[in-house]
């Protein structure tokens, strides 16, 4: 009693009749449900299964920093309040889980060791620990009484977060074959403080389930009055982290062989037991879940955590376990053709893309001949899944050419391979770029999903020619603006101020006619797109690097025009991008980095227009038509970041990198 009557005031006492064991046997921990630390525990001897338990990975018991109530004076000179810009970590935090080309993304600190850890931290209220809230503010665990409660989406079943997939997902991200009806979205907003409901609501098991679940607690509900308020932030991110790490170790628990911790000698001659149980979808078999899971994943650790490191190791493994399948090659038809091939094809793309933003070299060959899956098929569209492909190999390729190209310039070496292979890049690039800009595309963007996957046409269309376009600047970025930095700091192969580049070399001077030629080919429409290419009549080594003698395929203008159409094609295509969810919410944004791309292009276009014209009216029309034009396309791409930044929270670091670029300077104001 004297204990209790010690407690800090305004901290409420628990209200489980029990706190949670601090090692939960493998059965409980498979199925998610609350051990009570017997031998054997109540649950198994109820359902008369082997009860056997392994080490925590915790590696030891929870350190609370619980403060005695006589000790409380001589403790209280230590305690120093913690400023929002720093971080409390209880565990050393490795420096090589955020590499450089994430620079430009908002990342989040590893502090919680497992889902048993963040889930005390959520769910037991009344538990005075201080600990890191993931912004650097010590607090009792829920112990806020003025404070407003979060709330964060939950499902009652799996077909109800399927359905939530199809409506918030599957447009952005079409891993899963089509659903067979229009889904609705059947969210359960949680509160907070609610820990009862959660006792018994819906456990979550399932790797995929859990993945998705994840994605979907970071989309603000509909009755949060306030979902960009501190506290509901830190709710959804915590509650959507809690469920991520529960897919990893649901994942590790689907190979766990029960004798590696009784009987290890025995474990070599056994193979982990295949769960039987009901499909997830009925499309698709139990074996690929896991490959859905760690593909979403990838995402969830690039968009909402800024962790490059991760997202590759995500989609790596996922790559891996799909070839292990054989879905790379796959010939079989039967009821899970169609499955099959977008799990492959999907983590394909995911594999490619995490190598694309981290700027390295695929774990794997982008062109293999062994890659002899046929495409997916849209019911609407059938080229639709081949034209992503296509999209997606275009910037991997780009993206390797930006490699080269700066490898060689920081080596001195030879330059005459460089021009051969941007030429042929942009040979390839043209005809693709043109044929997506003339595309009409489908459906609306408010429409929603239904079994024809009309909408999801246009969304991939979308995707499509943003990536293409994207590959376009980084062929002629170079070229065109010296790769002069405008951004505070790197992101993707974007050199930032702060990282070194302030020497890269002065931008190249325009001849007297260049704003209106570039406003005039911003004006050009994509119906004559075929018709006036900006170098149907280059002759060779039109620009010349200084001290090497060789030059590119093209001029500085001519890669400029270039770079100012594909940058405004991007902008266009987030206006087009479908929201086929009530809340307007884009999800999965995976190629977000190319909205860098194109506000680099503007933001360099806007740069030299001023420079050449700096007082308002030179240039006349013309001028203020071209610096309309940009303003609206660095609109358009601000926009669209500022979506994706209420649900996915690193990709708030790209639209403050945007918004740094433009303000100080107050750059359209005319």
């Amino acid at each position: 009693m004297a204990a209790q009557s010690a407690a800090a005031p305004g901290v409420r006492r628990k209200k489980f009749a029990t706190p949670p064991v601090k090692n939960a046997c493998l059965a409980c921990r498979a199925s998610r449900t609350r051990c009570d630390g017997g031998q054997p525990c109540a649950n198994c001897r109820i359902r008369n299964r082997q009860c056997l338990y392994k080490p925590s990975r915790r590696g030891g018991a929870r350190v609370r920093n619980k403060a005695k109530a006589g000790d409380t004076a001589q403790q209280q000179p230590s305690i120093s309040p913690t400023s929002a810009d720093e971080e409390v970590h209880q565990h050393p935090i490795s420096l090589q889980d955020y590499v450089d080309p994430g620079a430009g993304l908002k990342q989040l600190q590893d502090i919680f060791p497992d889902s048993d850890f963040i889930f005390d931290d959520l769910f037991m209220p009344g538990v005075s620990s201080t600990i890191a809230n993931g912004d650097g503010f010590p607090h009792a665990s829920l112990g806020f009484d003025n404070l407003p409660i979060s709330t964060v989406r939950t499902y009652k079943s799996d077909h109800a977060i399927l359905d939530a997939y199809y409506v918030f997902i599957h447009p952005y991200f079409p891993i899963l074959p089509p659903p067979t009806s229009i889904p609705t979205d059947q969210a359960v907003p949680k509160l907070q403080t609610d820990t009862d409901r959660f006792e018994h609501s819906f456990a979550l098991s399932r790797p995929i389930s859990l993945a998705i679940s994840a994605i979907l607690a970071l989309i603000p509900c509909a009755n949060d009055p306030n979902p960009a308020a501190r506290e509901s932030l830190l709710f959804r991110r915590k509650y959507a982290q809690y469920l991520a790490q529960c897919t990893i170790e649901a994942i590790e628990d689907e190979n766990e062989i029960l004798e590696s911790s009784v009987a290890p000698h025995e474990a070599l001659n056994r193979l982990p037991s295949e769960k039987v149980r009901d499909p997830f979808h009925s499309a698709v078999p139990a074996e690929l879940e896991s490959i859905v899971a760690l593909d979403i994943l990838s995402i969830y650790e690039y968009a909402q955590r800024g962790n490059i490191r991760k997202m590759q190791a995500r989609a790596g493994q996922a790559l891996l376990s799909a070839m292990e399948l054989s879905l790379h090659c796959s010939t079989e038809e039967d009821e899970y053709t169609e499955a099959r091939s977008r799990v492959w094809w999907m983590t394909y793309i995911c594999a490619s893309q995490s190598a694309i933003v981290a700027s390295v070299e695929p774990s794997f060959v982008a062109l293999a001949p062994s890659f002899t899956a046929k495409y997916p098929t849209l019911a609407s569209d059938p080229e639709g899944f081949g034209i992503l492909i296509q999209a997606q190999q275009a910037i991997l390729k780009a993206t390797q050419f930006v490699r080269c190209l700066k490898k060689t310039l920081a080596d001195q070496g030879d330059m005459n391979h460089i021009y051969e292979r941007m030429h042929e890049l942009e040979l390839s690039l043209e005809p693709l770029t043109n044929r997506a800009d003339s595309w009409i595309l489908p459906s609306s963007i408010g429409s929603p999903v239904d079994p024809t996957e009309e909408v999801v046409s246009r969304a991939i269309r979308c995707i499509a020619r943003i990536k293409l376009n994207s590959a376009r600047i980084k062929c002629h970025r170079y070229c065109a603006f010296s790769d002069a930095p405008v951004f505070s700091g790197k992101h993707c192969d974007l050199e930032g101020k702060s990282d070194g580049a302030g020497g890269a070399p002065e931008l190249q001077h325009w001849p007297s006619c260049a704003c209106s030629a570039l406003s005039a080919q911003a004006m050009c429409t994509s119906s004559d797109a075929n018709s006036a290419s900006p170098h149907s009549h280059l002759s060779p080594h039109s620009d010349v690097l200084p001290g090497t003698g060789i030059g590119f395929p093209f001029t500085s203008h001519q890669s400029a025009q270039i770079c100012l159409r594909a940058a405004l094609n991007i902008a266009q295509s987030f206006d087009d991008i479908p929201y086929p969810n009530p809340s307007g919410q884009l999800t999965m944004p995976s190629f977000a980095c190319c909205a860098m791309q194109s506000a680099y292009a503007l933001l360099m276009v806007h740069e030299k227009t001023k420079t050449m014209y700096p007082q308002s009216g030179m240039g006349g029309p013309m001028v203020q038509s071209l610096l309309a034009r940009l303003q609206s396309g660095l609109t358009s791409v601000s926009a669209a970041l500022e979506n994706y930044a209420m649900a996915f929270e690193a990709l708030g670091g790209m639209r403050d990198q945007i918004r740094g670029a433009i303000s100080p300077t107050m750059v359209f104001a005319t």
